[in-house]
């Protein structure tokens, strides 16, 4: 009877114990864990054979962006690069925080720094931003707010964009000639 005892303590003992989530990269376990399971939710839903991911984070949203290539759709090209990780389907690029509410990305962190790409040529324009984003309440509660097409989301905002200035007629004494 102690031994049927003893054996079923040992298994709920084992059934009990979580397994350790190991997270070198973000300031909590949650953030970390709806970081994957957005990669999941975009691979199987949104789009399927994507392995490249942005996690991207703005005031109080986690963003999670799915891409082809690196470094050619607007949102991911003029921002800087934290670094990289690796899961078992995916590469994840971390951007560099924009305002944030809350510091999600820990200090010192084990993110690749010389795992990024700088310029691809490849890129036929049809890609386009995809995947979820999560309103963080507080560190350890992310809200999902939208998956699928975040083309909404990244726009050109009228007042940032740059006006286009006529070349001078002359430059340095001598006309000015465009080559084009």
């Amino acid at each position: 009877m102690k031994k049927i005892i003893a054996l079923i303590l040992m298994i709920l003992l084992l059934y009990s114990c979580k397994k350790e989530v190991e997270n070198p990269y973000f300031t909590s376990d949650e953030i970390y864990n709806k970081v994957l399971e957005a990669t999941d939710i975009t691979r199987k839903e949104i789009s399927k054979n994507t392995g490249l991911f942005y996690v991207l984070n703005r005031y109080d949203t986690l963003i999670v962006m799915s891409v082809k290539y690196e470094n050619v759709i607007k949102p991911t090209f003029m921002i800087k690069k934290e670094g990289t990780f690796y899961t078992d389907c995916c590469k994840i690029i971390v951007t560099e925080p924009y305002h944030p509410v809350f510091q999600i990305i820990k200090q010192p962190n084990k993110l690749k720094q010389n795992d990024i790409e700088k310029y691809l040529n490849h890129y036929n324009g049809n890609d386009y931003p995809k995947g979820v984003i999560y309103k963080i309440k507080d560190i350890n509660h992310l809200e999902l707010i939208e998956k699928g097409d975040l083309r909404k989301y990244f726009y050109p905002i009228k007042e940032y964009q740059l006006p286009i200035i006529e070349p001078p007629k002359e430059y340095l004494g001598k006309p000015y000639k465009a080559t084009q």
